[in-house]
């Protein structure tokens, strides 16, 4: 029995980051092809302002039962009827209120055509409450082969709808199209693959259990939605929507390295630190380890994108997004501190201490909203951006002081712990920035540069040779993690093979 959960742990962990990685890859090419060849930054400023719109409601259609029914051992037929039928109900609700509030959006940010578009794309609304049950049932048994095959499949489809759409000219509305036939295609596979079928009974008594955990949940999920999508009606009020589909470019691009790694930290980190919870050393241990690889990668891709940004959007989708590549050189080192966030809350939940896991979330949330507040004074989108950078800094500070007295891991011991591999990702992500500036440079006096490939090839070039200073750096200073690392890799595929 605890052979085949461990294999089913393991194999959900690898098609989670199958997920992850398939979902990321296609949502960059897609953008990259309509940022490329066919819309504007207007266009994708429109969809920017109805984000948080879509998002905070999604999150109050679920309502934390997800969590409740995976929480469940055995959840009942009327448990399941009862979370779907609830959905179903509150999502009819959201999208009458989205068509009556539709107007009121559209006069707020100046911009009359975000009537109909917020109209149309409430839709999906109701077809994701439609799918959440199937979700969650999957979820729950360790089947994220399913997952992932119908989450793959509707991203390409959707993609694919999307580019025909705008290569026949209907502008902002593909990514409309886009967005509604990638929940629709996604549900239909749910309702494939999924086994559980539609019966329209509520219970009170079902839906009182249920929503007493759920309704934490929604709480918690409610503020990270809101917080999440925050900046783009921020941006879109304060610096208008040319500006904001400049920055949603730029955190298309930050989303494909720094969401992905949190996830996964996220998603792994816990069951392992779970493990050795009650043994306070060697979950000490297994924390330091952890959170040095994690620091490791997510401060060196997120420093190198950083170093990286022009040439990379100017040659992937052009000069007219200039200001998105100067907005990503910011954002991503904000983002290159989320996954250790991540990390942190998880040896906050593993040793159970909800409470302090709680504070400390209201606390990121109060540092990042007095930095949005400074920026808003300011009237300054720079002063914006580097304050989600200080807020994301200043977290990551609490987390470790607050995180190493549970522990016994102090903020000095993290510092020499951390501070050799930071200094070296910062060394060679200078050094990349630098080498990438110097080929251009060369490529541009010799009369051999094109927009395009000369920039995509040097930056090719400098990544390539800040991987290649890296394993250097490791080579002629090893250090015991990198082992424990390659342990953990060797073990997890001697234990697949099995």
């Amino acid at each position: 029995m605890a052979d085949n959960l461990k294999q089913k742990a393991i194999s959900g962990a690898r098609w989670g980051f199958i997920e992850n990685l398939s979902y990321m890859s296609v949502t960059f090419i897609v953008a990259f092809v309509l940022q490329r060849w066919f819309l504007t930054s207007h266009e994708f400023g429109l969809i920017g302002h109805l984000a948080i719109f879509i998002a905070v409601s999604i999150s109050f259609i679920d309502s934390g039962f997800s969590s409740a029914i995976i929480k469940k051992p055995e959840p009942s037929a009327k448990d399941l009827s009862t979370a779907f039928v609830t959905n179903l109900v509150i999502s009819l609700v959201f999208f009458a209120l989205l068509q009556l509030a539709a107007p009121l959006v559209a006069s707020y940010f100046e911009e009359p055509l975000l009537t109909k578009l917020l109209r149309v794309l409430s839709v999906v609304l109701i077809i994701n409450a439609i799918s959440i049950i199937q979700r969650v049932l999957l979820v729950k048994a360790v089947d994220f082969k399913s997952l992932t095959v119908c989450s793959v499949t509707a991203s390409v489809v959707s993609g694919v709808i999307g580019i025909w759409m705008a290569f026949k000219g209907y502008g902002v509305w593909s990514l409309v199209g886009q967005q509604v036939s990638r929940q629709a295609v996604n549900t239909i596979m749910l309702w494939i693959v999924g086994h559980w079928r539609i019966s329209f009974v509520f219970s009170v008594q079902s839906f009182r259990e249920l929503f007493s955990y759920g309704s934490n949940v929604l709480f918690t999920g409610l503020l990270d939605t809101i917080f999440k999508n925050i900046y783009f009606p921020v941006i879109g009020k304060g610096f208008g929507t040319d500006i904001l589909g400049q920055y949603t470019g730029a955190e298309k691009y930050s989303n494909v390295t720094s969401n992905n790694l949190s996830q996964v930290v996220q998603r792994v980190s816990f069951p392992v630190l779970s493990k050795v919870q009650d043994d306070i050393p060697r979950l000490r241990n297994s924390f330091r380890t952890i959170l040095k690889v994690v620091m490791a990668v997510s401060v060196f891709v997120g420093f190198c994108l950083s170093a990286l940004s022009y040439p990379f959007i100017i040659g992937l989708v052009g000069e007219q997004w200039g200001l998105s590549a100067h907005i990503l050189s910011i954002v991503c080192l904000a983002g290159a501190f989320f996954p250790a966030h991540y990390l942190y809350q998880n040896i906050l939940q593993v040793r159970g201490r909800m409470r302090l896991y709680l504070a400390m979330d209201i606390l990121k949330k109060v540092l990042l909203t007095v930095s949005i507040v400074i920026g808003i004074l300011c009237n300054n989108l720079e002063v914006l951006l580097w304050g989600m950078v200080a807020a994301s800094v200043l977290t990551l500070a609490v987390y470790a002081v607050v995180t190493g007295r549970v522990i016994g891991y102090s903020p000095l011991s993290q510092i020499k712990d951390l501070l050799p591999m930071f200094l070296i990702c910062v060394i060679v992500s200078l050094a990349v920035g630098v080498l990438c500036a110097v080929l251009i440079y060369l490529c541009r006096q010799s009369g051999w540069y094109n927009v395009t490939w000369t920039n995509l090839a040097c930056c090719a070039v400098s990544a390539a040779a800040g991987l290649g200073l890296i394993w250097l750096s490791y080579r002629l200073w090893p250090r015991k993690e990198i082992t424990e690392i390659k342990n953990l890799i060797n073990f997890r595929r001697k234990d697949t093979r099995s």
